[in-house]
Protein backbone atom coordinates (compact mmCIF):
# COMPACT_ATOMS: atom_id res chain seq x y z
CA UNK A 1 0.00 0.00 0.00
CA UNK A 2 1.18 3.44 -0.49
CA UNK A 3 -0.46 6.72 0.40
CA UNK A 4 -0.33 10.39 0.19
CA UNK A 5 -1.64 12.62 2.30
CA UNK A 6 -2.60 16.09 0.50
CA UNK A 7 -4.41 17.94 3.29
CA UNK A 8 -5.55 17.68 7.02
CA UNK A 9 -9.09 15.34 7.53
CA UNK A 10 -10.40 16.96 10.25
CA UNK A 11 -13.16 14.97 13.22
CA UNK A 12 -16.11 15.04 11.71
CA UNK A 13 -15.49 15.71 8.16
CA UNK A 14 -17.15 13.56 5.90
CA UNK A 15 -14.46 11.74 3.69
CA UNK A 16 -15.76 10.90 0.33
CA UNK A 17 -13.55 7.93 -1.32
CA UNK A 18 -13.66 7.03 -4.96
CA UNK A 19 -12.53 4.28 -5.80
CA UNK A 20 -11.37 2.26 -9.08
CA UNK A 21 -9.76 -0.80 -10.62
CA UNK A 22 -6.29 0.56 -11.65
CA UNK A 23 -4.43 -2.54 -13.49
CA UNK A 24 -5.99 -6.41 -13.57
CA UNK A 25 -3.15 -8.41 -13.89
CA UNK A 26 -3.35 -12.77 -14.16
CA UNK A 27 -3.09 -12.81 -10.06
CA UNK A 28 -3.32 -9.23 -8.94
CA UNK A 29 -5.45 -6.33 -8.49
CA UNK A 30 -4.05 -2.87 -8.09
CA UNK A 31 -6.86 -0.25 -6.72
CA UNK A 32 -6.80 3.36 -6.46
CA UNK A 33 -8.62 5.04 -4.10
CA UNK A 34 -8.94 9.05 -4.15
CA UNK A 35 -10.70 10.68 -0.63
CA UNK A 36 -11.71 14.21 -0.69
CA UNK A 37 -13.78 16.37 1.95
CA UNK A 38 -15.82 18.78 0.56
CA UNK A 39 -14.08 18.54 -2.73
CA UNK A 40 -10.81 19.19 -0.89
CA UNK A 41 -8.27 15.93 -1.79
CA UNK A 42 -6.90 14.76 1.32
CA UNK A 43 -5.10 11.80 0.23
CA UNK A 44 -4.91 9.33 -2.99
CA UNK A 45 -3.48 5.75 -2.15
CA UNK A 46 -2.90 2.38 -4.23
CA UNK A 47 -2.49 -0.91 -3.28
CA UNK A 48 -2.38 -4.33 -4.77
CA UNK A 49 -3.92 -7.63 -3.99
CA UNK A 50 -2.59 -11.18 -4.71
CA UNK A 51 -5.01 -14.16 -5.06
CA UNK A 52 -2.96 -16.69 -3.33
CA UNK A 53 -3.26 -20.26 -3.23
CA UNK A 54 -4.28 -21.18 0.26
CA UNK A 55 -2.59 -24.46 0.63
CA UNK A 56 0.79 -23.38 -1.04
CA UNK A 57 0.74 -19.92 -0.09
CA UNK A 58 1.35 -18.90 -3.83
CA UNK A 59 0.08 -16.82 -6.29
CA UNK A 60 -2.44 -18.36 -8.28
CA UNK A 61 -4.73 -16.84 -10.90
CA UNK A 62 -8.14 -14.66 -9.98
CA UNK A 63 -11.16 -16.57 -10.31
CA UNK A 64 -13.07 -15.79 -13.49
CA UNK A 65 -16.22 -14.82 -11.04
CA UNK A 66 -13.37 -12.32 -9.50
CA UNK A 67 -12.33 -11.12 -12.95
CA UNK A 68 -15.51 -10.96 -14.46
CA UNK A 69 -16.74 -8.48 -11.35
CA UNK A 70 -13.77 -6.22 -11.82
CA UNK A 71 -13.60 -5.96 -15.20
CA UNK A 72 -16.54 -3.33 -15.28
CA UNK A 73 -14.53 -1.21 -12.35
CA UNK A 74 -10.90 -0.86 -14.66
CA UNK A 75 -9.80 2.81 -15.02
CA UNK A 76 -6.91 3.16 -16.50
CA UNK A 77 -3.59 4.89 -13.61
CA UNK A 78 -4.26 8.54 -13.86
Amino acid sequence: MEIEFLSPVRYGDRVDVDMAVEHLGRTSVRFRYEASVGGRPVFKARNVAVAVDMATFKPMTLPAWLRERLEGAVDPPR
